[in-house]
């Protein structure tokens, strides 16, 4: 006799197999061990919102500058990209490479990922396995750096404060913010599982 078995969770605790109430909202728990039970959400369209909304608010903050420096009466502004090519003048070849690897490639390319695994799991297109989609997801997911790129900027901020005339973070840098607010939200929404079937 066949049975169903995407309804049942197993308790990690007691090995318990229980029906999982799918009416409920609620965290569920093993009646037996009283151990709250695993169970896997469904893909939620919000980690795809977020994703377009990262990749939207990733074109803008490459077009206003993040700080602005007063140095001797000449104002110095910079971009996300410029900073790599910054980086690149001066012959810090390994350094521009981490530096756009981690802060500019691997999160748009995370973005990607969320978008193409959402399209090939609501359609029937087809442009990648599931196990490129997956490896890349996760691979992406954990070089993404630019939290750190964040509060790198306000340290050398509160550094330059007594050194040039005035400092102040132009709109990128606010940009950014709101580009990390929903690059982060959208990984935390993305349910793996219910894609990739792990």
């Amino acid at each position: 006799m066949h049975k169903n078995l995407n309804f049942i969770v197993e308790c990690y605790s007691c090995g318990l197999f229980v029906k999982k109430d799918l009416n409920s909202k609620l965290t569920q728990r093993c009646p037996r061990c009283n151990s709250k039970l695993q169970v896997h959400k469904r893909h939620s369209k919000d980690s795809l919102y977020y994703a377009i909304s990262a990749i939207l608010l990733f074109g803008i903050l490459n077009v206003y500058p993040i700080i602005s420096l007063n140095l001797n009466d000449t104002q110095l502004k910079t971009t996300l990209i410029g900073t790599v090519l910054i980086l690149l003048e001066q012959n810090f070849f390994l350094v521009a490479f981490l530096v756009f690897f981690t802060i500019i490639l691997a999160p748009i390319l995370n973005s990607l990922v969320i978008i193409f695994a959402f399209i090939q799991s609501k359609t029937k297109i087809k442009l990648f396995t599931k196990t490129l989609l997956h490896d890349s997801f996760y691979f992406f997911r954990h070089w993404g750096f630019i939290e750190v790129f964040i509060v790198s900027i306000i340290v050398t901020y509160i550094k330059l404060i007594g050194m040039v005339s005035s400092t102040k973070f132009d709109i990128g840098f606010y940009v950014m913010l709101v580009y990390v607010f929903c690059f982060y939200m959208s990984n935390r929404k993305f349910e793996g599982k219910s894609v990739f079937g792990e």
